[in-house]
């Protein structure tokens, strides 16, 4: 029966073996490590997307409700008119600066 004993293996191809395998290993590690950072890449790039997105959904929020504030100010200031009441222009006053002092803090925030 053929034996495992009678393989004839010289140094020079077990050398030249040895160095190929290194080689394709060497190769597997550079593929591994440059995915990895491709995948970091993304995640970063991903994160910084999410970020603008989530500024941009503050930004129009922000806006619909100072909308809101000045149409509360405006039905305040209608409701002064009809009833001749100066306690609704007070209120709607207060709505204006409510509504300027948010509209300034966004401003800053959006400038930073």
């Amino acid at each position: 029966m053929g034996c495992i004993d009678h393989v004839d293996v010289t140094c020079k191809e077990l050398l030249l073996a040895a160095t190929s395998a290194r080689q394709k290993y060497q190769l597997y590690l550079a593929e591994s490590k440059k995915k990895v950072e491709v995948e970091q890449s993304d995640r970063k790039r991903k994160a910084v997307a999410d970020e603008i997105e989530e500024l941009k959904n503050k930004k129009v929020r922000l806006q619909r409700d100072n909308s809101t504030v000045d149409a509360s100010a405006d039905t305040l200031l209608t409701k002064a008119e009809t009833t001749h009441t100066l306690k609704y222009v007070t209120e709607a006053n207060s709505l204006r600066r409510t509504a300027k002092a948010k509209t300034l803090k966004f401003r800053w925030l959006s400038c930073n």
